[in-house]
């Protein structure tokens, strides 16, 4: 018996190269989005700003709260010129419209 000769030690033969593997970003899809609008945020934000003044511990405001309603519960305010009116409602617009 004869074994003849095997032929050369082809290309896929030993140790493989290990080749960088280039990872492409996953394409960008599509997903959920939300809009708010401006009125909301600003409901938002007058909603944040009446939370804070409520937890606040300012004894000073409290003390002139305590005062204003004294003021209420004795009709005070009961007989307010336009004026006054248009003053108050100035001052209450003013802190709505800030910012």
């Amino acid at each position: 018996m004869m074994i003849d000769k095997v032929g050369g030690i082809g290309p896929n033969y030993g140790p493989r190269k290990n080749e960088a593997v280039v990872k492409q970003d996953a394409p960008i899809k599509a997903g959920d989005n939300v809009v708010i609008s401006a009125e909301a945020a600003k409901a938002a934000e007058v909603s944040r700003t009446a939370r804070t003044v409520l937890n606040s511990t300012d004894t000073e405001r409290a003390d002139r709260l305590k005062e204003i309603k004294e003021k209420v519960a004795r009709g005070d305010y009961d007989s307010v010129s336009d004026e006054q009116a248009d003053k108050i409602a100035d001052s209450i617009m003013g802190v709505f419209l800030q910012g």
